[in-house]
């Protein structure tokens, strides 16, 4: 069997893990399937004496806050699952001042060697590791900058490995100061190192959670609640094809080392309490929903607004003179749900269109359609939309030349100069980010 090993750093990683495990166990393992026993197989692990399921995964953080609340849900009698105590790792010396280059410099060495004793155990507990999958947020220091430094560790020692990255960018309007720097440094850093980058945006899920969920006082409890549903929708087990492994996944979606840039679309997101509304969409107005998340505006080529904050429709028309979609480099489209088989090979021919593909992308490689009739959280039906393609490059383009601005100013510098992050640094990471917005630019 093949398992997934997950790596969570920081506050916002270790916060995100947890609530992704919560929704796993949710999922299956209070049922007795071959959809289950896969599923806990990939993510968990449990020994004959133990009560629970262990997770697979290595916590890290250089704060005792957010750890000691995992500890004590470890002891929750009623959980289903919990961690394994020796791969919660912290010191007692202090954060890292939300600083890239101290996280990078000072902090992830001193973490290095219980990190790397971890992942090696876990390794070993896999009968066939599938991939490893990093959580993190790339605002603070412990997530971009320990975090960078110990997947740069990782890679070193297991070259061979699938190695994913579902990184958390900030608010715009975000509390810490040099959170651009920081997303800059972390992107740029780590871009050759994965295989692929999954990228979540705070104002993109906080809309989503005000919006579709109802929540009036959204915090990030929610946003990682949306963030843990989205990843888990992706990548729980699929009916058997020789599209629904992980690894051929990331073959399809990412066909190119300059394009490694994952977003995910999902629906239908409501209120637990307005379960009747999820019965009135069938699969068609759920993928054509998806296809106009991908909508952009003709005239201005960037996004009027986030499609994906709005309710799905039971019949909507996707003609307008003054709309058209952002170049794809691929898509992969996962349905949760009954479906009559006749009607599962014709649910992605929408997004197989010749209108959201440059023409030297293959007809056979553009979209990819699996299936799962197995309930996902209990819900009737649930579509997810993994996309690569050029939307991407606004908000990078939006960090980017905020911490450039911040740069020409030589603001904040001497934060980073102090702990062997200088200007040649800033410039090279500057030039990656560059590099990568150019490529998702050019696509046509």
């Amino acid at each position: 069997m093949m398992s997934v090993i997950t790596l969570q750093f920081g506050q916002c990683g270790n916060q995100i893990g947890h609530h992704l495990f919560s929704v796993l166990s949710q999922d299956v393992l209070n049922t007795n399937s071959c959809y289950s026993n896969e599923s806990k197989e990939r993510w968990f692990r449990n020994k004959p004496d133990e009560d629970k399921y262990v997770a697979r995964a290595v916590l890290v953080d250089t704060e005792q806050k957010v750890l000691t609340e995992v500890r004590k849900k470890n002891c929750d009698i009623g959980a289903l699952w919990k961690y394994d105590e020796t791969n919660i790792i912290s010191h007692n010396g202090g954060g890292a001042g939300n600083n890239w280059a101290y996280g990078h410099g000072r902090k992830g060495p001193q973490f290095e060697e219980m990190f790397m004793e971890g992942v090696r155990k876990e390794v070993e507990k896999c009968d066939r590791l599938l991939a490893t999958l990093s959580l993190l947020s790339s605002a603070g220091g412990t997530g971009s900058g320990v975090g960078s430094y110990l997947m740069e560790s990782y890679r070193d020692e297991f070259p061979t490995k699938v190695l994913l990255n579902a990184l958390v960018l900030p608010y715009r309007s975000g509390e810490v100061v040099i959170q651009n720097y920081n997303t800059v440094l972390t992107i740029a850093n780590l871009y050759d190192v994965s295989d692929m980058f999954v990228i979540f945006e705070n104002d993109n899920l906080h809309k989503m959670s005000e919006n579709l969920l109802k929540n009036k006082n959204t915090d990030l409890h929610d946003l990682n609640d949306l963030i843990a549903l989205k990843i888990g929708s992706l990548f729980q087990p699929m009916e058997r094809s020789e599209q629904s492994r992980i690894h051929d996944i990331i073959c399809h979606l990412i066909p190119h080392p300059e394009y490694k840039v994952v977003t995910i679309k999902s629906a239908p997101h409501y209120p637990k309490e307005s379960g009747v509304y999820e019965a009135s969409l069938d699969w068609k107005a759920l993928v054509t929903h998806m296809k106009q998340t991908l909508r952009v505006s003709y005239l201005e080529k960037e996004p009027v607004f986030d499609w994906e904050t709005k309710l799905p429709r039971p019949t909507q028309n996707l003609q307008h003179s003054l709309m058209q979609y952002s170049p794809c480099i691929s898509n992969f489209l996962v349905t949760r749900g009954k479906c009559e088989s006749d009607m599962k090979y014709s649910l992605a021919l929408p997004l197989d269109d010749n209108d959201l593909y440059p023409q030297w992308i293959p007809k056979g490689s553009r979209c990819l359609h699996v299936h799962q009739d197995g309930r996902f959280m209990d819900m009737d039906k649930f579509i997810s939309l993994a996309t690569n393609n050029s939307l991407v490059r606004y908000s990078l383009s939006n960090i980017v030349e905020k911490a450039w601005k911040t740069y020409v100013h030589k603001a904040h510098l001497h934060q980073y100069r102090k702990f062997g992050v200088g200007e040649e640094d800033f410039l090279e990471s500057f030039a990656k980010m560059e590099s990568v917005i150019k490529s998702y630019e050019e696509l046509k």
